[in-house]
């Protein structure tokens, strides 16, 4: 017979806290300005408000909240220059002003080529970029 583990909601935030306190929380900490992933591809600005048992909790611009994974959230922070290579996976602004999910394809200068996850090609400046 198989014993099985269960673990209730809210020990499971208390081990992600725990892995926080020990740094293993991804380098966020609460009251970090982000942008967090609200739908596959709709990235949104927010800011970690709380821990959740997901990871972060993000609490958006726009009033809505959600519960996130650490590969949800992105740092509302422009990256040094040396840290943007090509290939490195970046979010950056399109022309309607919002950050999408794509990779740096090539770099001249201070512009950036991305390759936008969907299939769509644009520039940006390192202003314009943010880590993933």
């Amino acid at each position: 017979m198989r014993k099985v583990l269960l673990i209730s909601a809210s020990a499971l935030v208390l081990l992600f806290a725990v892995q926080v306190l020990a740094g293993g929380g991804g380098g966020f900490k609460i009251g970090d300005a982000v942008y967090a992933e609200w739908t596959p591809n709709g990235w949104y600005h927010g800011k970690i408000d709380k821990i959740c048992s997901a990871g972060w909790h993000i609490q958006f611009d726009d009033g809505d909240q959600k519960c996130c994974t650490l590969s949800q959230i992105v740092k509302d922070v422009v990256p040094p220059k040396s840290k943007v290579k090509v290939g490195s996976k970046v979010l950056a602004q399109w022309s309607n002003g919002r950050f999408y999910p794509g990779k740096v394809k090539a770099i001249a200068g201070n512009v950036y080529t991305i390759a936008f996850n969907d299939g769509d090609t644009g520039t940006a400046t390192l202003a314009q970029i943010r880590l993933r």
